[in-house]
C-alpha cells in the first residue's frame, strides 16, 4: 500500500493531482480545506508486475469482510463514532489485509488522522491550552524535561492569572523551588517578548479556559493574538465523546493545530478522543500516560494509537487468530 497527502487551491485540483502520480485505482481517505487549500490523503494498494501478480482466491473476499468487522466492533467498544470507526475499519482491512492487527489499524488509522510530535528547538513558544482539569499542568512538565537539551533549553512559565497555585504545582514537579510566573496577559506577554530578543523559547501552562464559556474562549482568542506562540490543545481522555468533539472544535476554531492527549492510562475506551481529534482536523502531536513528569509522554504515531486502541478490547484476540 502507497499513502501520500495531496494539496492544491481546489478539490478537482488535488484529485487531478492525485490521479495523475497513483492512478485510477487510488482511493481518497480524507479531506481538508484550511486557508484556501484542500487537502487529501489517498492511498492505492502496491502495483505487481503481471508476470508475478498477486494470486486471487476465492476467500479474500471473506477474509476482508471479516477483518473490517472484526475492527469496527473493536472501535465500537472502544466507544469510536460510527463515522470514524467505517472509515478506519474500511481502509485497515483494505490495506491492511493479511497484516497483524497492529498493521491493518495502524493503516486505517493514517487514512483519518495526522501526526505532527512537537521536538526540541521548536521555531515559536508553545502555549499550553484546554479545559479545567485537562492536565496542562503535568503536561507542561513533561515537555520541559523532555524537549530540553544543553544548547536549547526550554522555560517553564506558569501563566497563573487567576493565582490559584497553578505556579506552585509546575514547579513542584519539576523539583524546583520556584519559576517565572505570568500573573496578567500583559505581564506574559512581556516575558515573551524579553525571551523571543534572547533567542530563547518556553513552555507556558495557560490557565484553564471552559471550551462551553463563551467569555472564556474570546479571552483566550485575546490572549492567542496577542503572543508570538503555537497554541497547543491538552486535552484528557475522559469524557463523553461528544463533548470531547465540540470542545476540540472549539480550540480548533481559535486557530489550534495541534493537540496533546493525557490519561489514556486512566480509561479503558480511548475511541471518543481519538475520534475527537480527527473530527476537529487537529494533529496528535503527543501521547500522555502517568503522572509522573519524568515520564509518560510520547510522540504520537499511527502504530502508537493502534496499540493503545488494541490494548484490552475484547475484539483484539479475534484479529490476533484471524491475521
Amino acid at each position: 500500500m502507497k499513502m501520500k497527502m495531496f494539496s492544491a487551491p481546489t478539490l478537482e485540483q488535488a484529485t487531478a493531482l492525485m490521479r495523475a502520480e497513483m492512478g485510477k485505482d487510488a482511493v481518497i481517505l480524507s479531506t481538508r480545506e484550511e486557508d484556501g487549500i484542500v487537502e487529501i490523503r489517498a492511498a492505492v494498494d502496491r502495483s505487481f508486475n503481471h508476470r508475478f501478480a498477486a494470486p486471487r482466491f476465492a476467500e479474500v473476499r471473506p477474509v476482508f469482510d471479516a477483518a473490517r468487522d472484526q475492527l469496527s466492533n473493536m472501535l465500537r467498544w472502544h466507544g469510536a463514532p460510527d463515522g470514524f470507526l467505517q472509515m478506519v475499519a474500511e481502509a485497515g482491512s483494505r490495506f491492511g489485509a493479511g497484516s497483524e492487527p497492529l498493521g491493518a489499524l495502524s493503516a486505517g488509522l493514517e487514512g483519518v488522522l495526522s501526526f505532527a510530535p512537537l521536538q526540541p528547538h521548536p521555531e515559536k513558544s508553545i502555549l499550553l491550552v484546554g479545559g479545567p482539569g485537562s492536565g496542562k499542568t503535568t503536561a507542561a512538565a513533561k515537555l520541559v524535561l523532555q524537549l530540553s537539551d544543553a544548547d536549547s533549553p526550554l522555560e517553564p512559565i506558569s501563566a497563573d492569572f487567576d493565582a490559584a497555585g497553578q505556579a506552585e504545582k509546575l514547579a513542584a514537579l519539576m523539583l524546583r523551588p520556584s519559576l517565572t510566573v505570568a500573573l496578567s496577559p500583559d505581564a506574559l506577554q512581556r516575558i515573551i517578548e524579553d525571551r523571543d530578543a534572547l533567542g530563547r523559547r518556553a513552555i507556558v501552562d495557560a490557565p484553564p479556559f471552559n471550551p462551553v464559556d463563551r467569555d472564556d474562549m474570546k479571552r483566550l482568542n485575546t490572549l492567542i493574538s496577542r503572543l508570538n506562540v503555537e497554541p497547543v490543545l491538552v486535552m484528557s481522555a475522559d469524557g463523553n465523546p461528544m463533548e470531547m468533539e465540540d470542545n476540540a472544535r472549539s480550540f480548533a476554531q481559535l486557530g489550534v493545530r495541534r493537540a496533546i492527549l493525557t490519561r489514556l492510562d486512566a480509561v479503558r475506551r480511548r475511541g471518543g478522543v481519538i475520534a475527537a481529534i480527527s473530527s476537529s482536523r487537529l494533529s496528535i502531536a503527543q501521547l500522555g500516560s502517568a503522572s509522573n513528569a519524568l515520564k509518560g509522554l510520547v510522540p504520537a504515531s499511527a502504530s502508537r494509537v493502534a496499540k493503545l486502541l488494541l490494548d484490552n478490547a475484547p475484539e483484539a484476540e479475534l484479529l490476533k487468530g484471524a491475521a
